[in-house]
């Protein structure tokens, strides 16, 4: 869990006392401006990723003292919480797609996607013959252009919330896949399709630029052939480094032949993983590159059976990769199906070391996450059985229990040391038919006899974009509260009515009272979209906390609610049209 907050730290500060807070470790504060921070803010939002001191990208961003919003349209807009002012707007490119953002203290950065033309002037070689019938060739000059997609990452400085200003603008070659930050660094994924030229000095055709340089050879890689790796496409996954203070050049790049699509990135390696069919079953193909210091190091490829439900599937301790997958295939005749699920332990060459295979005939994996030596992981049919596995040997891996329970949930969150929050579906165990939105909380003090202690039951909810996308929840363990976006189509009495409802729940976890509703609120009736919403309007609704207030943030605008006077509206702020 990482908090962005616009403090750093000198001298030696205790943090254990700070509960789910993490600051960055490169700027700097006293001690009393620290203590002078908590007492005006209290707690603030936290944003769901998968390692505790790696950044992900998101659509909405906090500080503790303003929020950070970006439209589909591009436009940047960021607002002081405390007032519910706007102090300022960046308005995107019109010709660019912006995708996410990044606030690390005074540091701003904008990742967006465009579709540009490079320029070829050069000869032709065209053949001819002579009325002697012997042929030449004769050179013609031409000029032609060719589409090329490029990733830009634009850096502000901050500092002055009011007038932001432009540090640097980076570029790379290929179509936005993921990114990461961490230590003032962003690391940079993009996917690069290369044409085919017609000769080897044509680089624009099959080697990827970052800046305005093409990346060395020396700096492209592909992976070695073997029994277990098999991509045979032409796809480069394109890596680059870029720190704040030097925003418009990398500070290391490299590509490599792999159609990446799956993204997990630990404190030193980027785990990068596709799926791909293999004769009668699918493997999960799977590239490991090390960093460090904004350089990229060392690497390793291969490859398990099976496909990843998502990035939380995979995992690093102890230079060890833990991996959970669905396998499924034919057999030798293509006359019987399949499907069943594994969980592999990867060494830093990414060879099989450890491995636990035929679990949960029939089923496939819904959600996962690990902890330490444990390895907790979800599957499914009718009925959800919670698997908890000992990792730590990991030539032996071993399942600890297994917990079957009704429904299945698609996203896990630790919820404080001994708990673990499910969000899914529940369903009917016979149909398989789903019933309604669900939320479990599991005991997982005793790995070996995992229990539910509660469960809330949602009814009626058609869709939940969260659960395929994290980063929009709100999970704060120690506010004891969450949060998520859903819709309902209709009003459920009328069968033939496809309107859809979209609201926001907010929720709350005590041991002694187990889940309370806190606020239920119609996002389409609010002010803000008056009846309007779009479903791309609910994708991109956040929920963020500061101290004792609770902030929607929308398309639209942002409206403010008191959590200590029974989530009163307390403001609004609307975006100009």
């Amino acid at each position: 869990i990482v908090v962005a907050v616009a403090l750093n730290f000198v001298g030696s500060i205790d943090l254990s006392s700070l509960g789910e807070f993490h600051f960055g470790v490169t700027a700097k504060a006293t001690t009393s401006e620290v203590n002078t921070w908590l007492e005006r803010y209290g707690t603030v939002t936290v944003y769901p990723t998968q390692e505790e001191l790696i950044d992900e990208a998101d659509i909405v961003k906090t500080d503790g003292s303003c929020i950070y919003a970006m439209d589909s349209k591009g436009t940047l807009r960021i607002a002081d919480a405390a007032s519910m002012k706007l102090l300022c707007e960046i308005n995107g490119e019109n010709s660019s797609d912006y995708k996410e953002m990044y606030v690390d203290g005074n540091c701003l950065q904008l990742i967006c996607q465009q579709e540009d033309y490079i320029t070829y002037k050069g000869s032709i070689d065209l053949p001819s013959a002579n009325a002697g019938g012997e042929k030449n060739t004769d050179g013609v000059r031409t000029s032609y252009s060719m589409p090329v997609t490029t990733v830009t990452v634009e850096t502000y400085d901050i500092s002055d919330r009011e007038k932001p200003k432009k540090t640097g603008v980076y570029h790379q070659d290929g179509s936005y896949l993921s990114s990461r930050r961490t230590d003032g660094r962003m690391y940079l994924f993009t996917s690069y399709t290369p044409e085919v030229g017609d000769s080897a000095d044509q680089l624009q055709y099959y080697v990827p630029r970052c800046g305005e340089e093409h990346i060395d050879y020396d700096h492209i890689y592909l992976p070695t052939p073997e029994k277990d790796f098999s991509y045979n496409g032409r796809i480069y996954l394109v890596a680059g480094a870029v720190a704040q203070e030097n925003p418009d050049q990398a500070t290391d790049v490299m590509a490599v032949v792999s159609s990446a699509n799956i993204f997990y990135v630990s404190e030193n390696n980027i785990y990068s993983a596709t799926e791909i069919w293999n004769d009668r079953e699918t493997r999960t193909e799977i590239v490991r590159i090390g960093y460090r210091d904004g350089k990229f190091t060392d690497g390793a490829a291969g490859s398990v059976a099976g496909e990843l439900h998502n990035n939380f599937s995979m995992n690093e301790a102890d230079d060890c990769l833990r991996i959970v997958t669905t396998v499924e295939g034919w057999d030798k005749d293509y006359s019987n199906f399949s499907r069943s699920n594994g969980l592999y332990v990867l060494n830093e060459k990414l060879k099989t070391v450890g491995k636990i295979e035929d679990l949960a005939e029939g089923e496939q994996i819904k959600a996962a996450r690990f902890m330490g030596d444990t390895g907790y992981f979800v599957t499914y049919r009718n009925t959800d059985p919670l698997f908890a596995a000992d990792l730590s040997d990991p030539k032996n891996p071993r399942i600890m229990s297994e917990l079957n329970i009704t429904g299945f949930s698609e996203y896990l969150h630790f919820y404080g040391e001994n708990q673990l929050l499910g969000i899914g579906w529940e369903t009917d165990p016979d149909t398989g038919n789903v019933t309604g939105m669900k939320c479990s909380m599991f005991d997982i003090s005793d790995p070996s006899d995992v229990r539910e202690t509660d469960r809330f039951i949602l009814k009626d909810v058609s869709f939940c974009d969260a659960l395929y996308n994290y980063h929009a929840i709100l999970a704060a363990p120690k506010k004891s509260l969450f949060g998520f976006a859903y819709g309902i189509y209709g009003d459920n009495t009328d069968v033939y009515d496809s309107s859809e409802n979209y609201y926001y729940a907010l929720l709350s976890y005590h041991d002694q009272n187990g889940f309370e509703p806190q606020m239920y609120l119609n996002i389409n009736d609010s002010e803000l979209f008056a009846g309007s919403m779009s479903y791309q309007d609910y994708c991109r609704v956040r929920g963020v906390y500061i101290g004792d207030m609770f902030y929607l943030v929308t398309e639209k605008g942002i409206v403010s609610y008191n959590i200590q006077k029974d989530y009163e509206q307390t403001g609004t702020l609307k975006w100009e049209a």
